[in-house]
C-alpha cells in the first residue's frame, strides 16, 4: 500500500480528513491574460493590440483584430490608430520643453498670449490649463460642436469661449476640460510664431524618435492605418467608420476644437517609444519630469482607481504596492487607446482598438489589477449590447432564445436591452439569410416593447422576407395603428409602402 493510500485509510478509521497543503501557484501573467482576451472575444470585444513590458521585457504582446474588417488584415505595431485624449500627454510636453527654454512659464496668465481675453479668463494661467482647473468647461459655449464638424479656425474657437461663462473659478477644483488644451495649442503657436504641429515635431516629437505620431505631417498609408469600427450597429458596412480624420486631413487642416486636446494619430511602436523616451529624460529634464508625475490637483472621482490627481498631460497616484502610477487613456468612441506606466518597476501597459465600444476600454485597467493580484480573474470586457446579441446567437440556437435576456442583463449591469439593440440585430440576421434567428430575435423584441410601432414595423417585415405574409400583414397594421398616437411616426411611411406592396401581389 502506497504512503498516501495509507494515509487515507488511517483517517478514515480515525474519522479524520487527510489535511496537507498545496502553496498556490498561480499561472503565469501571460497565460492570464491570454485567457482572459479569449474570454472577451468570445462575448464580442475587439481587444486590439495589447502590450504587457516590464523592465523592457515583454510579458504579453497581442494583436486580437483586423486593421480592415473587409481584408482581415491583422493590427501591428507599425498600425495607424487615433489616440484621442493622450494627445495631451505631447501637448504639455511641448509645453514644458517651452518652460526650459524660457520662452513661457507656468503662472503666465492667458492675458500674456490673448490680449483681447475678457476680465473674468485673463488670469487663467498656464499651469491652471494643464491641470484642468482653469474652470473653463466643455459645457459650455467654450466646446461648442463636434469634433466631426468642419474645420473651425482659432478666430471662431475663441469667440464662444470668450463669451461663455466659467463652471468655476480658475483654481478651484477639478475639471476636464477639452476646450483648456486647445487653448494650450494655441499658446504654443503663438510663443512659437510655428503651427501646432511644427513645433510638437520640433519640441517633442523628434527628441524622442518619433516618425509615426501626428496629424497631417507625417508619412502614413492606407496600408497601415486602422479604420474605426462602431459596433453599435450590426451591418458591417454601417459600423465601418472609414479612416475618420486621416482622409480629411490630406487637404483639410485640423479644427481647433481638435488640436493639441485629441486626434493625434500613432503606431503601437511609437507609442512604447514615446514612452521610454519621455521617462528617460530624452524629450525634457529632470525638474519637468517630477512635475509630469507629481500629484498637482486631486480629480473628483478616480477612475481607474490609481487614478487620483492630475498633473500636466497625466492621471497620476500609486498602485497598491505603493508604486506611483501614470496614466491616460484617449476615445472618439470608436478608436480607444490607454497607457498605464510605473517608472520605479519600468512597467508598462499598452491598450490599443479600433473597436471601443461596450465595455472594452476597461480591459488595461483590469490587467493592471491582475498583476497587483495573482488571484483575481476579472470578468470579460464585451463589445457593447449589438455584439453580445450576435456572440449569443453565434454560439446557441435560435430555441434558447429565452435565455437571452437573463444573458444580456448580466453582462449589462441588470438592464433589458434598448429597443434599438435587438431591432438592428434582428434585421442584420433577416439580411444575412438567418430567417430563424432574425424572427427569434424580433418576437422578443416585440414582446418586451409591445407599445412600439417600429419594432412592430420590423418584425412585419421579417415574416414577410421569409414568405409569411399574412402574419406581416397583420403587424405591419398593428405597426400603423400604434403609429396613430406617435407625433413622428418615422416608419409609417415605411409601413403604408409595404401594405400596399403585399396587396398589389394577392
Amino acid at each position: 500500500m502506497s504512503v498516501w493510500k495509507w494515509l487515507g485509510a488511517a483517517c478514515a478509521l480515525f474519522g479524520a480528513a487527510p489535511s496537507w497543503s498545496v502553496p498556490y501557484a498561480p499561472a503565469p501573467l501571460s497565460v492570464r491574460i491570454g485567457s482572459y482576451v479569449q474570454a472577451s472575444m468570445a462575448e464580442g470585444a475587439t481587444p486590439g493590440v495589447v502590450w504587457v513590458f516590464q523592465g523592457g521585457v515583454p510579458v504579453y504582446e497581442g494583436y486580437h483584430g483586423a486593421l480592415d474588417r473587409r481584408s482581415g488584415v491583422s493590427l501591428q505595431d507599425d498600425t495607424l490608430f487615433d489616440i484621442g485624449s493622450l494627445t495631451k500627454s505631447f501637448t504639455a510636453a511641448a509645453v514644458l520643453r517651452l518652460v526650459e527654454q524660457g520662452e513661457v512659464a507656468l503662472d503666465d496668465p492667458l492675458a500674456r498670449y490673448f490680449p483681447e481675453t475678457p476680465e473674468d479668463k485673463a488670469g487663467i494661467t498656464i499651469h491652471q490649463l494643464l491641470t484642468h482647473s482653469s474652470g473653463v468647461s466643455d459645457e459650455t459655449g467654450a466646446f461648442e460642436g463636434r469634433d466631426s464638424d468642419p474645420y473651425l479656425s482659432d478666430a471662431d474657437f475663441l469667440a464662444p469661449l470668450w463669451a461663455s461663462p466659467l463652471n468655476r473659478s480658475p483654481g478651484s477644483g477639478y475639471e476636464y476640460s477639452n476646450a483648456g488644451y486647445s487653448l494650450l495649442a494655441m499658446v504654443i503657436e503663438r510663443a512659437t510664431g510655428e503651427g501646432y504641429e511644427t513645433a510638437l515635431r520640433r519640441l517633442v516629437l523628434e527628441p524622442a524618435g518619433l516618425t509615426q505620431t501626428g496629424y497631417r505631417l507625417m508619412n502614413w498609408s492606407a496600408r497601415n492605418a486602422a479604420r474605426g469600427y462602431d459596433d453599435f450597429y450590426a451591418d458591417p458596412n454601417r459600423a465601418d467608420r472609414g479612416l475618420f480624420y486621416l482622409e480629411r486631413w490630406r487637404n483639410e487642416p485640423v479644427s481647433y476644437r481638435l488640436l493639441g486636446n485629441g486626434g493625434l494619430h500613432s503606431t503601437p511602436a511609437d507609442m512604447r517609444r514615446w514612452m521610454m523616451a519621455l521617462t528617460a529624460g530624452d524629450v525634457l529634464n529632470t525638474d519637468s519630469l517630477a512635475l509630469l508625475q507629481a500629484p498637482l490637483m486631486q480629480v473628483d472621482a478616480p477612475y481607474p482607481p490609481s487614478f487620483t490627481h492630475y498633473s500636466y498631460g497625466w492621471g497620476v497616484g500609486a498602485r497598491p504596492s505603493g508604486e506611483p502610477w501614470m496614466s491616460h487613456a484617449g476615445s472618439n468612441g470608436v478608436f480607444f487607446v490607454s497607457v498605464q506606466y510605473g517608472p520605479r518597476s519600468d512597467t508598462l501597459i499598452l491598450h490599443m482598438t479600433n473597436a471601443a465600444r461596450g465595455s472594452v476600454g476597461r480591459m488595461g485597467y483590469e490587467i493592471a489589477r491582475m498583476m497587483d493580484d495573482p488571484r483575481y480573474v476579472p470578468d470579460p470586457v464585451h463589445g457593447g449590447p449589438v455584439r453580445l446579441v450576435l456572440a449569443f446567437t453565434a454560439a446557441h440556437a435560435p430555441e434558447r432564445i429565452n435565455q437571452l435576456p437573463d444573458y444580456l442583463a448580466s453582462r449589462l449591469g441588470g438592464s433589458a436591452p434598448a429597443p434599438w439593440v435587438l431591432n438592428r440585430a434582428g434585421l442584420h440576421q433577416i439580411e444575412r439569410g438567418q430567417g430563424a434567428w432574425g424572427l427569434a430575435l424580433l418576437e422578443l423584441n416585440a414582446e418586451l416593447y409591445p407599445g412600439n410601432g417600429n419594432l412592430q414595423d420590423s418584425l412585419a417585415y421579417a415574416y414577410e422576407q421569409t414568405g409569411r405574409h399574412d402574419l406581416a400583414l397583420r403587424h405591419y397594421r398593428q405597426a400603423l395603428t400604434l403609429g396613430l398616437g406617435e407625433e413622428d411616426c418615422y416608419w409609417c411611411s415605411n409601413t403604408q409602402e409595404a401594405l400596399d406592396r403585399l396587396a398589389s401581389s394577392e
